[in-house]
């Protein structure tokens, strides 16, 4: 297990983070006032039961086809299509639609009644060769001030990681009271996408055979994933950190940057500084102890220190009482680790 749990962080730095301060360019629209309207494109295969037209619009050279469903807008990269060949590149995109609508639907429905009734496509860009920097630490990210998602490295990394960008789609743009930390950010991206969702994109990933080194890693912690599994793996990587086991070892937080546990310090002065799986066992912590519907009630908190002073604590407090009850929820498991 001591062996796996970097892996599990290392997947988790995977997961996308939300771009709003990237420097990408916004799309630049080609229209013309009083310009004649276009005919409609026709089709040049069919996908998964939807047709790939040409791109007449957004950045054309670089995105030649475009597809779009009931709640997507799919803009695919001439390079993606070079790199993988065109039937490989479109049989993976064919495998992800099967699953992605069903799947989108569950996220707007476990998000009733905090997001709009009705959620406008979510523009969906391919970035397999990864030029964008992000893809250097991401296997895909939201971009919260251009309103698109790219998908990095495979199209099983995209399974793995488009629903729960999807929710940050829905709780930034498509919510009148919106996410506005990165504690929330994540935690509520991770509880829906993976607690309340089937998820059957990321079901559908073969962990044992994909070709993504990172996601066959998971098979060795997860076996399939199922949310009991990855609730013990948050429950059980938030422990090693609380025993030192990584005591002087980089990690990713919520706040995105890297922070640092040493053996006087492994509690962090404040919220935003843990790590995602120790974001996702408080979240569990405060959800299980006081409620869903409070936690989720109460996203849109930008001062992540002041989560404390809503469950009645300081942040010292709240962080060392979670800390106490993931250790006996560990135990409970029978996976506490054992003291260095």
């Amino acid at each position: 297990m001591k062996r796996l749990i970097p892996i599990l962080l290392a997947v988790l730095l995977l997961l996308g983070v939300i771009a709003c301060g990237q420097k990408e360019n916004a799309d630049q629209a080609q229209s013309a006032a009083g310009a004649e309207p276009k005919a409609e494109p026709s089709a040049l295969r069919t996908v998964g039961g939807y047709d790939v037209v040409a791109n007449a619009d957004q950045r054309k050279d670089e995105y030649p086809y475009v597809l779009q469903t009931e709640n997507s807008v799919w803009y695919l990269a001439a390079a993606d299509l070079d790199l993988m060949g065109e039937e490989a590149f479109f049989a993976g995109l064919e495998d992800i639609l099967q699953y992605m609508e069903a799947d989108m639907a569950d996220a707007r429905k476990a998000l009733t009644g905090r997001i709009w009734a009705e959620v406008p496509p979510i523009e969906i860009r391919t970035d397999f060769c990864g030029k964008a920097g992000a893809s250097q630490d991401a296997g895909a990210y939201y971009n919260g001030r251009a309103n698109f998602i790219k998908l990095f490295h495979s199209w099983d990394m995209a399974k793995f990681a488009l629903l729960h960008e999807y929710v940050h789609y829905l709780t930034i743009h498509c919510a009148e009271k919106k996410t506005m930390s990165g504690f929330y950010n994540e935690t509520v991206a991770e509880y829906v996408s993976k607690i309340l969702c089937e998820n059957r994109l990321f079901r559908s990933v073969d962990l044992y055979h994909t070709e993504q080194p990172e996601l066959k890693s998971m098979a060795e912690i997860w076996g399939d994933f199922d949310e009991a599994k990855y609730r013990k793996s948050c429950l059980s990587e938030s422990d090693a950190y609380a025993q030192g086991k990584y005591d002087g070892m980089p990690l990713l937080c919520v706040g995105q940057f890297t922070v640092y546990r040493w053996p006087n310090k492994r509690l962090p002065d404040h919220v935003y500084e843990l790590s995602y799986a120790e974001a996702m066992s408080l979240a569990l912590y405060l959800m299980e102890t006081y409620g869903a519907e409070k936690y989720m009630d109460n996203w849109d908190v930008v001062e992540e220190d002041k989560l404390a002073e809503l469950y009645g604590y300081t942040v010292e407090e709240l962080l060392t009482v979670w800390s106490q009850w993931n250790a006996e929820q560990c135990a409970k498991l029978g996976i506490r680790m054992e003291q260095p």
